[in-house]
């Protein structure tokens, strides 16, 4: 299957709205400002793929990377782009750093942090709404050239070839410019199958 169809879409998206409604409450808390998260499309697509969705594949990230095991198994990653980055870390600790390859520790676990509340919430959602169980494994985080974190990713999860989701994700925190997340559910093999037999889809 190298595409979804129109019903797996929109059930795969309602599933990211979910998570990120639950997120956008949660990072409203941490940073006291209104957010707002969404999800304008889910996609199937070759984790090779994955450096060429951002407008700069070459350019340095964050990626927060969270484990899953249970019924499903493999991993979520969200990426920001380095402004992304820059105005969460503004808006959360009240300092905005010229690039994001230095951070300390203190931002980097903010960074962490949001990251682990995005992948999470989703965890959370794709459980509930699919009836799996999952649980997550404390995410880790890696600054660096996405497709450097994206190498790591598919040394322990999946082949080149091996087909993930994108789940685009927008983010908009009250008084700031609307910036782009990007959020990827990387199944271990056999595993992506298990969730459209669940939706029905053999």
């Amino acid at each position: 299957m190298k595409e979804l169809s129109g019903s797996q879409s929109d059930l795969l998206r309602e599933i990211g709205n979910i998570g990120a409604g639950n997120a956008a409450t949660a990072i409203s808390t941490m940073l006291d400002r209104k957010v707002e998260i969404t999800v304008p499309s889910v996609k199937l697509m070759e984790i090779s793929r994955i450096p060429f969705v951002l407008p700069e594949p070459e350019s340095i990230v964050t990626g927060v990377r969270m484990g899953i095991k249970g019924d499903i198994e493999g991993d979520l990653l969200l990426i920001l782009d380095s402004k992304a980055s820059k105005i969460i870390l503004r808006v959360l600790l009240g300092m905005e750093p010229e690039d994001i390859t230095n951070l300390d520790e203190m931002s980097r676990s903010a960074l962490r942090e949001i990251g682990n509340i995005m992948c999470g919430t989703y965890a959370s959602a794709l459980a509930d709404f699919m009836g799996f169980h999952l649980d997550t494994i404390p995410p880790d985080i890696t600054i660096d050239m996405v497709s450097a974190i994206i190498s790591e990713v598919s040394l322990g999860v999946a082949a080149e070839e091996d087909m993930i989701i994108f789940i685009e994700t927008n983010l908009k925190i009250h008084q700031e410019k609307p910036v782009e997340a990007y959020m990827f559910l990387i199944p271990k093999p056999g595993y992506l199958s298990k969730i459209f037999e669940r939706m029905g889809v053999k």
